[in-house]
């Protein structure tokens, strides 16, 4: 009989990525003046980082992401899974 665990991990995976005026100036196709008040509103909180990024990606523009985590889960140093056996005849 063969058995079959399976893991069913919540996990996190971390990216960074540098966001600069040239990046505004090409999401919003703007000048200088302008994207310093949209990278002024997205510092203070004012405008969402979210918005931002969608608006990027609505107009092809690729941000450089880097991944910040090693390649061990969290969950496979600190549990929090749930295990489910199953029998393969």
């Amino acid at each position: 009989m063969r058995v079959i665990k399976s893991e069913w991990h919540q996990v996190e995976k971390r990216y960074d990525c540098e966001i600069s005026i040239d990046d505004v100036m090409a999401v919003y196709d703007c000048d200088e003046n302008v994207a310093d008040e949209i990278y002024a509103e997205l510092v203070s909180g004012e405008r969402e980082i979210e918005d931002f990024l969608d608006d990027g990606r609505e107009n092809n523009i690729d941000f450089d992401w880097d991944w910040l985590d090693e390649d061990d889960w969290w969950t496979d140093r600190k549990g929090g899974y749930e295990v489910t056996y199953k029998t393969d005849l």
